[in-house]
């Protein structure tokens, strides 16, 4: 990452926001077979070093994750009653944030391979029982909306072990 200072982080700030406010009365048009993986994403839209790095802090960073749940909320509202079977997330990722996104999972099975304990393809998985995101930030919890942390051990390319915590807030009761 570079050493010079990030610039606009107010009107960066400014943008995250109306991008947030942009999902209201959004819902993906999401079709049962259109999502082999089981899943539809989309990244937080945020410079790197505005949300990762020793350029930004823990209240930027607050603020892009409580604009992540926000549009989360947004989309989870204008979901349709036949798609109870689909789960309206964010995972908010720790500490390479900009991997944050709004996820919709459309198979129980893959959103149990991200947060249940125990080994899957994504790595090894615990539960972060003992914490809470949104305390530790001051987030604020939208009503039918839950969180779920998990602590996820990979290996990268060269064989080395990293550990990244993967905070699930939205439809994640249930797990």
């Amino acid at each position: 990452m570079s050493n010079k200072k990030l610039r606009g982080v107010t009107r960066r700030l400014r943008s995250l926001e109306k991008w947030s406010q942009s999902y209201q009365g959004y819902f993906p048009d999401i079709q049962d077979d259109d999502y082999s993986y089981g899943y539809w994403n989309v990244k937080i839209p945020v410079h790197l070093a505005l949300v990762q790095g020793k350029q930004t802090n823990k209240s930027i960073q607050s603020f892009c994750a409580q604009a992540l749940i926000n549009a989360t909320y947004d989309i989870y509202q204008a979901k349709k009653v036949n798609k109870e079977n689909v789960r309206v997330t964010c995972c908010i990722v720790l500490p390479d944030m900009f991997s944050s996104e709004i996820c919709i999972f459309t198979t129980e099975e893959y959103f149990k391979e991200h947060t249940q304990e125990g080994h899957s393809r994504f790595g090894q998985i615990k539960k972060l029982n003992d914490r809470s995101l949104m305390e530790e930030w001051n987030l604020k919890l939208p009503d039918g909306f839950s969180e779920l942390g998990v602590l996820v051990a990979s290996e990268n390319d060269e064989g080395e072990v990293y550990y990244t915590e993967n905070w699930y807030i939205g439809e994640v009761n249930g797990n």
